[in-house]
């Protein structure tokens, strides 16, 4: 078994949205493999190309092509794992089902073969857990995730990277409105990463959600730096879809911590360009450079700040 951990630099564009991505931008409702005809399919991946172009833009700018990843579902984005293979750049691929409250594989009992004919570099799961939920879903949920950990761990070329959403859950916690994220969740997601780091779930890297002051981000990396073993495991800032100015301000706070290797912006990034695309298909070059500018804007804010 490898060691656990990932510490080199990763500035990850994620487009892996499917029902979100479908709905927002194409008003598809459902399970996109269900309800998109193949004339929307198509246009689907068209973006999702449009997407990495603007990343691949960003490289010619000037960011360091060792330091981009890219995190795409292969439904739509099969074509862009192919790319970025044969570009040499990092790819990451979903494995959860897209829109459900508890963590689930996204093709149920044959997850591990589809990771086999992906063959990521990362493997991305995204899961809302709250420390104080009903204990048998936390237990339900925690036995994938131990599952799927220990198999990313058995195999000697891929990471797991964990993204973590702790959702208020009591009436409490809701009334709370933002002060719940600035003066709650910090403490709830610390709760969490140690309930699943002892149930034996083990990211090589973190997907954490923006923190407002130096000091939180600092106590949730010693959280999953915790034990000797995990001294390696690398914790990446994520957008939530904020606008650009709070994104910013999430990196710059996190960027000094050691332990946080880069970022995870996707939808502040490519939301508005995509859809003046999507509406005139002739601001195609245009999209691209803003989508490019926009990912090299939060690059340069990070490693201002990392000094």
């Amino acid at each position: 078994m490898k060691s656990i951990g990932y510490d080199k630099p990763l500035f990850v564009q994620p487009f892996d949205h499917r029902g979100s991505f479908t709905k927002k931008f194409f008003q598809l409702a459902g399970a996109p493999v269900i309800s998109a005809t193949q004339d929307q399919r198509s246009n689907i991946a068209e973006v999702k190309m449009l997407i990495y172009r603007g990343l691949l833009r960003a490289i010619e700018m000037g960011v360091p092509r060792e330091t981009v990843g890219i995190l795409v579902d292969s439904e739509f984005g099969n074509q862009v794992h192919l790319d970025a293979r044969a570009q040499g750049i990092n790819r990451s691929v979903c494995v959860e089902k897209s829109g459900q409250k508890l963590f689930d594989f996204e093709y149920g009992s044959r997850w591990q073969d589809h990771l086999r004919f992906v063959d990521p570099d990362i493997v991305k799961c995204l899961v809302r857990f709250h420390p104080k939920d009903d204990p048998v879903a936390n237990r339900e949920q925690a036995t994938r995730l131990r599952m799927l950990s220990d198999f990313i761990h058995a195999s000697n070329d891929a990471y797991l990277m964990f993204e973590l959403l702790v959702p208020a859950l009591t009436a409490e916690e809701a009334a709370m409105g933002s002060r719940y994220d600035t003066e709650v969740r910090p403490q709830r997601m610390i709760e969490a990463i140690h309930q699943l780091q002892d149930f034996g779930v083990e990211p090589d890297i973190w997907k954490i959600e923006g923190l407002e002051t130096r000091e939180q981000a600092t106590a949730v990396a010693a959280a999953t730096r915790r034990g000797e073993e995990r001294s390696r495991v690398g914790n990446i800032l994520l957008g939530r879809g904020s606008n650009k100015e709070q994104v910013h301000k999430w990196l710059a706070v996190a960027a000094p911590v050691e332990s946080y290797i880069g970022f995870a912006v996707g939808r502040t990034n490519f939301a508005q360009p995509v859809k003046e695309f999507i509406a005139d298909p002739s601001k195609e070059e245009a999209a691209i450079e803003t989508i490019a500018a926009n990912y090299k804007g939060c690059v340069d804010v990070w490693q201002a700040a990392k000094g």
